[in-house]
């Protein structure tokens, strides 16, 4: 996928991404930059993507978001996407309890089944 594809997707729909770390380290999130739905769980946080909107951009290839798990902004590099499954549009708290729920399920059964630990060449084989 492309860096304004999963941009534009992730400013209406709510994302499982997996990535790999710089330190080459596996991380998972349930993560979004759509602001209504992360109302739903940790109110208004219109500032929480403008600081790192700052240090992201195609250019580096950088994307922000909001992680839901961790109810804090974080950015991964599009570069270094191992997968990524859209969720659609998260509207109501129930939805979001929903899928705040398909994700503990996946991230638990990733880590059973996946290394958690990847180099940059296994990434792009």
């Amino acid at each position: 996928m492309t860096y304004p594809e999963v941009y534009s997707r992730l400013c209406y729909e709510t994302a499982f991404v997996v990535f790999l770390k710089k330190d080459g380290t596996i991380r998972l999130m349930l993560c979004t930059r759509n602001l209504n739905t992360v109302s739903l769980q940790y109110g208004f946080q219109g500032k929480a993507l403008g600081g790192h909107d700052n240090r992201c951009n195609i250019s580096n290839g950088n994307i922000a978001v909001f992680d839901l798990a961790l109810g804090e902004a974080r950015s991964f590099n599009i570069d270094r996407l191992v997968k990524i499954e859209f969720k659609g549009i998260v509207s109501t708290a129930e939805q979001l309890e929903e899928v705040t729920g398909e994700f503990l399920e996946f991230k638990a059964e990733y880590e059973k089944s996946q290394p958690m630990e990847l180099d940059m060449d296994s990434l792009n084989s």
